[in-house]
């Protein structure tokens, strides 16, 4: 199978890209910028030219769409770079006569769940709280116009090795000093990275119902509190002392930091967009209808997945 996969460079998309070329596929990696990564042909591409993407990914027989915007100062900012991406993308699918598409959305797309509420499912109505979740949103939205097959993937909070904004967690629990947007009793939902590979490849390679959508996620759900202890036990430092951040002071951070990358010309490490998603609820979906679609499936646990996370990072 030919597979193209934008964002093939990114965090999620290298693990993509070695996992299937050690199962043989014939992979062309959509950047901004030509060249070779991992022995997949990299191809130049303008996500803003229907054209430049047909181009890209002509003679291929999938897509595992995973580029996005994840921080952006503006709402216009997300809606171009996520939805009209992928209008463009299954504009150019159909007259590229794709067969498959596969969707790296968010469970931001779908929206956070109560506090004392039910964890996430997709029969909930959608209910996305921040830019990046409408953007997300919008983008399933546009590519439900291609006129393949579309599988749709809504994972949460991925982790793994060498990952920039894990890292930068990190940081923090080794100065021993974490501020915690919100209540360290919050509830989150994780997927460690080679488990969100390993369902890409199945939705690639397996007969799923079309124009789906899943939740993909570790089965359990954890305290924002507990997960960063259990970084702290992965990276062999005492637990770092916990300040609780009111949501008006976090929107105020946010704000700042979004002045400070404009004058730098740098996409922000946070703004008042994440800001909403922190303040808004927990974040925990569960992954029970790709289980009964996909069979039994053995999802790696959070303390696992840190220890392996902080040991390949050494």
């Amino acid at each position: 199978m030919k597979i193209a996969i934008t964002g093939g460079t990114g965090f999620v998309g290298k693990a993509v890209t070695k996992s299937l070329l050690l199962k043989g596929g014939d992979i062309r990696i959509l950047s901004r910028s030509a060249g070779k990564n991992d022995n997949a042909l990299r191809i130049k591409v303008d996500y803003e030219n229907e054209e430049s993407i047909r181009q890209a990914i002509d003679g291929c027989d999938a897509v595992i769409h995973l580029a996005a915007t994840l921080f952006a100062r503006t709402s216009d900012s997300y809606f171009k770079a996520n939805a009209n991406t992928a209008t463009k993308l299954a504009r150019a699918a159909n007259k590229a006569k794709i067969k498959k598409i596969v969707y790296i959305s968010s469970l931001a797309a779908g929206g956070p769940s109560c506090v004392d509420g039910p964890d996430r499912t997709e029969d909930m109505p959608d209910n996305p709280v921040s830019n990046y979740g409408k953007s997300k949103l919008a983008a399933e939205k546009e590519l439900k116009e291609f006129n393949g097959h579309l599988t749709i993937l809504r994972p949460p909070i991925v982790y793994g090795p060498k990952d920039a904004g894990f890292s930068k967690i990190a940081e923090w629990v080794k100065k021993g000093l974490m501020v915690v947007p919100g209540s360290i009793d919050t509830k989150f939902s994780f997927i460690y990275l080679s488990d969100l590979a390993k369902c890409i490849e199945q939705a690639l390679y397996c007969d799923l119902p079309d124009k789906e959508k899943y939740y993909v996620c570790d089965s359990h759900t954890y305290k924002w509190g507990d997960f960063i202890e259990k970084m702290a036990q992965a990276m062999k430092v005492p637990r770092p002392k916990m300040i609780s951040l009111p949501s008006s002071l976090l929107y105020a951070a946010g704000f700042v930091y979004e002045m400070v990358s404009l004058i730098s010309s740098a996409d922000p490490v946070l703004n008042r967009d994440k800001a909403r998603e922190a303040s808004a609820g927990k974040w925990t979906c569960l992954p029970h209808k790709w289980e009964k679609t996909c069979g039994e499936y053995k999802w790696t646990n959070l303390e696992d997945g840190l220890k392996m996370t902080f040991k390949e990072e050494k």
